[in-house]
C-alpha cells in the first residue's frame, strides 16, 4: 500500500515522527484483517483480535515530501494468535523500517482468547507473505 507523507507528520528534527510508522502498520493491518475475515467475524460473532505486541525498527529517516510503500504478511500462525511482519520502503525501494505485531484471536463476549477459526486460517494461507495488496 502506498502512503504519501503529510507535512504535519514530521517531528522537530524534520523527519517522519516515529508514531506515524505505527499508524501505517495499523492501517495495513486493518486491511489485512478485513481480507482474512476477522472484521466480519467480529461484527457477526463477536470474535476479533487484540493486539498483543508491536515493534518497529527504523533504518533511515524519511522527510517530506515522500511516498512510502508498506508491505505486510502473516509469517506465523499459532493456536490462538498470528504474527505479522511489515516492511516500509521509500520510492527508490530502500528499506526505511521493519516491524512486527502479534494478534490474539479474542471472544469479546466472553473476554477470553479463542482458537483462530479455520476459515481465517484458510484465508491467511491463501495470501502471499509481505505482498498482500491492501486496497
Amino acid at each position: 500500500m502506498d502512503i504519501a507523507i503529510a507535512w504535519g507528520q514530521q517531528d522537530l528534527f524534520g523527519h517522519l515522527n516515529n508514531v506515524v510508522y505505527f499508524e501505517h502498520m495499523e492501517h495495513v493491518r486493518m486491511h489485512l484483517l478485513q481480507r482474512i475475515g476477522v472484521l466480519q467475524s467480529h461484527e457477526e460473532q463477536g470474535l476479533g483480535v487484540i493486539l498483543a505486541a508491536t515493534e518497529c525498527r527504523f533504518h533511515r529517516p524519511v522527510t517530506w515530501p515522500s511516498t512510502l510503500t508498506i508491505h505486510t504478511g502473516v509469517d506465523r500462525i499459532g493456536n490462538t494468535s498470528f504474527h505479522m511482519t511489515y516492511r516500509t520502503v521509500d520510492a527508490a525501494g530502500a528499506l526505511v523500517a521493519e516491524g512486527t505485531s502479534v494478534q490474539v484471536m479474542y471472544d469479546y463476549e466472553r473476554a477470553s482468547k479463542v482458537r483462530i477459526p479455520d476459515s481465517v486460517r484458510q484465508r491467511i494461507g491463501s495470501l502471499a507473505p509481505l505482498h498482500i495488496p491492501c486496497a
